[in-house]
């Protein structure tokens, strides 16, 4: 996100990279799924970080998408207090703080331990705004340069290379075969979303997407069953990127990862199953799926909002993940999504919503592609 910052599938038998690109099917065979994005999580104080496991896999989320970024010990974040200081990844290009991932590796198998599948951004393309995500790739190359330059494209594979062989502190498995706990790796989070020129203007012709997805297929083996995400190319849907033919017509990309903020289900109705007809459409016989969505708690009642919306992607049988299923409240820290100017989305369990009826129900829906091998 730009602006701020099943049971089932705990054991997936996922089809080989090489198979044939997946479409519409028959729903009694596949079902959708839903989960969250919690971006902090990895900085949270192991009781909490406990507590929200807990708390999500009760309601039903199969999936929970986390980030290698840094935490500030000591903060509040989205009504959290962050108990761990996370190191960046790279404060000099090509030299990497295991500890950084360490971090991530810890929710990763505590998820996994409750049946709860991750997805991993390596990197935030929000950097290149450069504003408080700034890092050593938007110091070193701009928000165009990092997209366009060999240099970048060989400094960032280096830094690919380095997560997905890294070996986890806590869970012990090399994150590149955990195919148990990790459901996917996005390219990056929001690629190109600091300049949607260079996706939808330029149609990314340098081939930043889908040379990244072959490096990355090239580093997990052709018959990992881990698969790669687009992580919402150019951010949200409406900047035109996320069905780029750069990513739709790459063999070596699984899944489209699509970002969308949009208005009320009321002034919108069937938004999301009118999209799905489209984008399954659009995707090139890949697999779609919402990676982050929210809805505006200052300007809707989310107890009745969410369940609007998530009804309708229910419907559509579009798996996704919500922005963001915050933890619970607990007093350290004072915060209230509606009045966020840069992120509005934010839900905290065990609130007035019920959350546990709309992951629950993701999970009884048909699915609208063929999700069958991936558990849902």
């Amino acid at each position: 996100m730009k602006a701020s910052l099943v049971l089932g599938l705990g054991a997936l038998a996922l089809p080989s990279a090489s198979a044939t690109p997946v479409g519409l099917r028959d729903a009694s065979q596949s079902k959708s799924f839903m989960g969250t994005n919690l971006y902090f999580l990895p900085g949270m104080s192991d009781e909490d970080q406990d507590t929200y496991i807990n708390d999500i896999a009760n309601y039903g989320a199969k999936v929970v998408r986390v980030w290698v970024n840094p935490q500030s010990g000591g903060s509040c974040e989205k009504g959290t207090k962050i108990a761990v200081s996370v190191p960046k990844l790279e404060d000099k290009l090509g030299q990497y703080n295991d500890q950084a991932l360490d971090a991530v590796d810890k929710v990763v198998n505590k998820l996994a331990q409750k049946g709860i599948k991750s997805i991993i951004s390596p990197h935030d393309g929000n950097a290149f705004l450069n504003d408080y995500r700034k890092d050593i790739y938007s110091e070193t190359w701009n928000k165009q340069t990092f997209y366009t330059s060999q240099d970048a494209f060989d400094a960032y594979d280096r830094r690919i290379d380095h997560i997905l062989n890294y070996t986890g502190k806590a869970s012990g498995k090399q994150w590149k075969t955990w195919s148990d706990a990790i459901l996917a790796f996005d390219l990056q989070n929001e690629p190109m979303s600091a300049d949607n020129s260079v996706c939808n203007k330029d149609g990314d012709k340098a081939g930043w997407i889908c040379g990244r997805a072959k490096h990355m297929r090239e580093t997990l083996g052709a018959d990992n069953k881990i698969r790669i995400a687009s992580g919402g190319v150019g951010g949200d849907i409406s900047h035109g990127c996320t069905f780029a033919k750069a990513a739709t017509g790459c063999a070596a990309l699984d899944l489209i990862a699509v970002h969308r903020y949009a208005g009320s289900q009321e002034s919108q109705p069937n938004q999301w199953s009118n999209g799905a007809k489209s984008w399954t459409g659009q995707s090139g016989g890949k697999l779609v799926f919402v990676e982050e969505w929210g809805v505006d708690t200052s300007k809707t009642k989310p107890e009745t909002e969410l369940v609007a919306q998530a009804g309708d992607l229910n419907k559509a049988g579009l798996p996704n993940l919500y922005w963001q299923i915050l933890p619970r409240k607990n007093g350290g820290c004072s915060y209230n999504p509606a009045s966020d100017s840069g992120d509005t989305y934010g839900i905290f369990a065990e609130s007035d919503v019920d959350i546990a009826s709309v992951m629950k129900g993701a999970s009884s829906a048909t699915a609208a592609q063929d999700w069958s091998s991936f558990g849902g």
